[in-house]
């Protein structure tokens, strides 16, 4: 027989699943025991019985000196655990740990619900710490990362503490050394930093407070602008948990839910070097390396380097000069006016200063160079005014009619008044700039539109709020306000070619070891085109050089903006005349300056007396910046390509005319693009009477044509505008016919029918002239003044000519002077003159006697000359001066007047 043959054994899928997982498990279990050997072997070297404590950090100027030691200890007070109260111990066992009285160092419990519930929101909601984990991680860890190794470390830690420690022990060294905001371990420094008072005085709102702040401080610090909701969530929530565990009732929490805390410190007991400027490299610090997962709690004990941008040279000028009271103006006796400063280098955006208030008396207190909100006036206008608008086009020489106006608004019309009172009419972007004038900014921010002007200051990093979107921002009524850290950073950008970059303090921190935990790389963004900030620097410059800011000049090229907000406009300030905000912000091609003045809180006792930002804030800022740049090589502002000078009409910031006066003929800088190409048409010729500088009736005997100026827009309000005295007289001569007259005012009218239906007055010879309307074309009719033509007979054949023959040449004396006027005023005038001159035909040799009277004074001979021009200088404003000359022919002692001649000295 055959062998049988042997049956194939099935595959017994039981067995083979059993032999993969116990294969598995090996592998789990020697990946497991290796795991626990590399946890275990890089445990760190600690003895429970000996809590460690933070170690120091080092504090670098930008030459890499050290200018500060931060220790934990500085600001950590042990206290026993009876005198912390027992709200604030539940507070922080029913938020921090639950079950802290249950577990022995590690609660499973609460581990697998923070696992759940971090596996459901998809994100890290809960920890599992308990307080002993905490305290193992605070007291032992040197570099606290989050990995499931140190986990298992710190657990393994917490557990030995459990064994080491009882709970009472574990639960006091924990408030002791937990970290509670800025320098601050442990609840007896946080009470004294947050409530001015020991732990011992704290009630149960306070407690939840503080307790909350374990998680994060920088987020929930309640005096942080912008946390105070956050603030009042978690302590609210804490509140919560002790009504869930059993510690309060929910009367008591609703109780302390609604109480209102007052935040206050304590009084600082030792000074420090550079205090303002170290707060705010803790501040930035804190920030960056919280924004790295870093907790904030390393900067007082991890043994960090962080390097800053202080210059010590800089800042000792600016602590030497706020330290002067002779810098600023005399304060209540109660309370001290109150300035802040900011020094920056516009090229990096690096802060090389700052002072935060005349006196530094509480530890991590108020920096109104960061955390200031004031209104900073006139100081924005370049920032959301003028830029914007030499964005849109408009270059320096644009012209703006400075005269009052009235804007629809709620709840009342808006109505802009100069803080000067006056009203100078036409005047340029650049001279509006130089003296600060309100009106033409608001019509400015007007005319581009405040959506413009907005979005430019925000661009710029102001923090304009959508409530600033009206015609008030052009004068800076912010909502809140800015800080001088703002506004130096703002300006920056005009220092910068248009280039704005975020003002820092801190540039890198590195570990103990000198390894980069940060390095800081802030952002950098195009404002607007170089050419742009070119030009604004350009007007900033006229500023200091010749305006509201020349207490500022340091004898190198520099720019800047005075600014001065008003008091409020209310019943209390009523006839009380000052201002509550006094600013200058400037700037070289190196360093950008921001000091602002003011008291803390502005009332009818305490607010600034005729401090403007050109004085004491300017003085300051010369004194800082000017000592800065001693010794350094002077430096001008870089002219981009593109930029070209050109001559315009200062009244209409077009080409010149031939009628546009010298005077008001200036140099004004452009790019190409914004060039005028059409020429000036504000100045037009009018006949005067020479008598009465009225407009001429056809009765005045002598006629003067004068060039007046021609209001584009026209302004017909009771205020008239200081260059009104240029425009033409609105009244016909009430001395030979016009309105006002005792006689009728007859018009010699030429009636030729080639002028149709319009009237022309007739062109009658006088004595010497010829030619002129045929007299079958001229007729006599009365007309009232309002109806009475101004043009003269044009048609060619009716023109006047000289007649040299004529009866009326036939004198024995010399002949008869042509004398004109002309007064020269203006801003490039800093006296008003006369300037005579005359013609008379013939080349004979003779003498002229200048003669000139006034209101109720008989004519006085001013000199004898041989030229035909003469300049009077002694005239004075408000007075109506007339003149003549007179001809002198020695030869036969014989002599013939001129015409004469009327000129009004307008008031200034």
């Amino acid at each position: 027989m055959a062998p049988p043959k042997k049956r194939k054994r099935k595959l017994n899928v039981f067995r083979a699943l059993l032999l993969t997982l116990l294969v598995l498990a090996v592998v789990l279990v020697g990946a497991g025991a290796g795991f626990t050997i590399g946890v275990i072997r890089t445990m760190p070297d600690w003895q429970p019985d000996k809590l460690q404590l933070a170690m120091t950090t080092f504090i670098y100027d930008k030459d890499g000196q050290l200018v500060e030691e931060l220790h934990g200890e500085q600001n950590r007070i042990v206290v026993p655990l009876e005198k912390i109260p027992k709200d604030l111990q539940n507070a922080v066992i029913a938020t921090e740990d639950a079950r802290f009285y249950q577990h022995h160092g590690v609660d499973l419990k609460a581990i697998l619900r923070a696992l759940w519930i971090n596996l459901r929101s998809g994100s890290i909601r809960e920890g599992g710490s308990t307080i002993t984990q905490q305290l193992a991680k605070n007291a032992f860890i040197e570099n606290p990362e989050r990995t499931l190794k140190r986990k298992i470390q710190e657990a393994l830690m917490a557990i030995e503490l459990e064994r080491t420690y009882t709970k009472e022990e574990i639960l006091e060294s924990y408030l002791n050394i937990v970290y509670l905001g800025p320098g601050t371990y442990g609840v007896e420094a946080a009470a004294r930093l947050y409530f001015g008072k020991s732990v011992s005085d704290l009630d149960l709102a306070e407690c939840a407070m503080l307790a909350g702040l374990i998680q994060s401080p920088a987020n929930y610090d309640p005096r942080s602008k912008g946390n105070e909701e956050a603030a009042k969530n978690r302590q609210a929530q804490v509140l919560n948990n002790m009504v869930k565990y059993g510690y309060i009732t929910p009367e008591q929490a609703e109780k302390a839910k609604a109480e209102k805390l007052e935040y206050r410190e304590t009084s600082k007991t030792q000074a420090e070097k550079f205090p303002y400027f170290i707060d705010a490299v803790i501040d930035e610090a804190g920030r960056l390396l919280e924004s790295q997962g870093i907790e904030a709690a390393e900067l007082y004990r991890g043994g960090l380097k962080i390097y800053t941008t202080l210059d010590t040279k800089i800042q000792a000028e600016m602590e030497k000069v706020y330290q002067d009271k002779s810098n600023f103006p005399p304060s209540s006796p109660d309370r001290l006016i109150e300035s802040a400063m900011v020094v920056l280098d516009p090229r990096t955006g690096e802060v090389r200063g700052l002072v935060g208030g005349r006196d530094y008396t509480t530890r991590r207190g108020f920096n109104r160079a960061i955390q200031a909100e004031r209104q900073p006036g006139s100081t924005i206008k370049p920032l959301v005014v003028y830029a914007p608008a030499l964005e849109k086009g408009y270059p320096p020489a644009f012209v703006i009619d400075d005269v009052p106006v009235t804007y629809p608004g709620t709840p009342k019309p808006f109505t802009p008044v100069n803080y000067d009172g006056r009203y100078r009419g036409l005047i340029s972007m650049r001279e509006a700039v130089r003296w600060s004038v309100n009106i033409p900014a608001v019509k400015m921010l007007n005319s581009i539109g405040i959506d413009t002007g907005y979005e430019f200051g925000r661009r710029l990093g102001l923090p304009l709020k959508p409530e600033d979107r009206n015609l008030a921002l052009a004068l800076g009524g912010l909502t809140t306000g800015v800080s001088p850290l703002q506004m130096a950073a703002a300006y920056g950008a005009f220092a910068n070619q248009g280039v704005y970059i975020t003002p820092h303090f801190v540039t890198r921190i590195t570990d103990r070891n000198g390894q980069d935990l940060i390095v800081n790389k802030p952002q950098r963004r195009e404002v607007m085109s170089e050419q742009v900030a070119y030009l604004m620097t350009d007007m900033l410059e006229t500023v200091v050089m010749a305006g509201t800011g020349k207490n500022a000049q340091i004898g190198r090229p520099a720019a800047g903006k005075t600014g001065t907000t008003s008091l409020p406009d209310t019943p209390e300030y009523r006839g009380l005349k000052g201002e509550k905000d006094a600013w200058f912000v400037g700037y070289t091609p190196e360093l950008v300056g921001a000091v602002w003045m003011g008291y803390d809180k502005t009332d009818p006792k305490h607010y600034l007396k005729s401090v403007a930002g050109g004085g004491y804030p300017a003085l300051i800022w010369k004194k800082v910046i000017g000592a800065a740049l001693k010794d350094q090589p002077v430096q001008d502002f870089p002219r981009p390509s593109g930029i070209i000078y050109a001559d315009v009409d200062a009244k209409s910031g077009l080409l010149p005319s031939d009628l546009t006066p010298r005077e008001f003929i200036v140099k004004e800088v452009f790019t190409q693009s914004m060039l005028p190409k059409k020429v000036s048409d504000v100045w037009v010729q009018v006949q005067v009477c020479t008598t009465t500088g009225q407009l001429a009736s056809p009765n005045c005997p002598d006629v003067t044509t004068g060039v007046f100026l021609k209001r584009p827009d026209g302004y017909n309000g009771p205020v008239k505008p200081e260059d009104a005295y240029l425009e033409a007289p609105t009244e016909v001569c009430t001395l030979h016919g016009g309105k006002g007259s005792d006689r009728p005012g007859l018009v010699s009218i030429c009636t030729d029918p080639r002028h149709g239906a319009e009237l022309f007055l007739a062109n009658i010879p006088k004595p010497g002239e010829g030619g002129g309307c045929p007299p079958q074309y001229v007729k006599q009719v009365q007309l009232p003044p309002e109806k009475t033509p101004t043009r003269y007979c044009d048609l060619p054949d009716h023109r006047l000519s000289k007649d040299t023959l004529g009866p009326g040449n036939e004198e024995t004396g010399p002949p008869a002077p042509n004398l004109t006027a002309h007064l020269e005023v203006g801003p490039n005038v800093s006296q008003p003159r006369v300037i005579l001159r005359w013609e008379l035909p013939g080349k004979d040799d003779f003498l002229f006697s200048i003669e000139r009277s006034n209101q109720g004074s008989s004519r006085k001979s001013l000199a004898i000359v041989k030229d035909t021009t003469y300049t009077d200088t002694s005239v004075k404003p408000g007075f109506t001066y007339r003149y003549r000359v007179i001809a002198l022919d020695e030869k036969n002692k014989s002599s013939t007047p001129s015409n004469e001649v009327t000129i009004a000295i307008p008031r200034r």
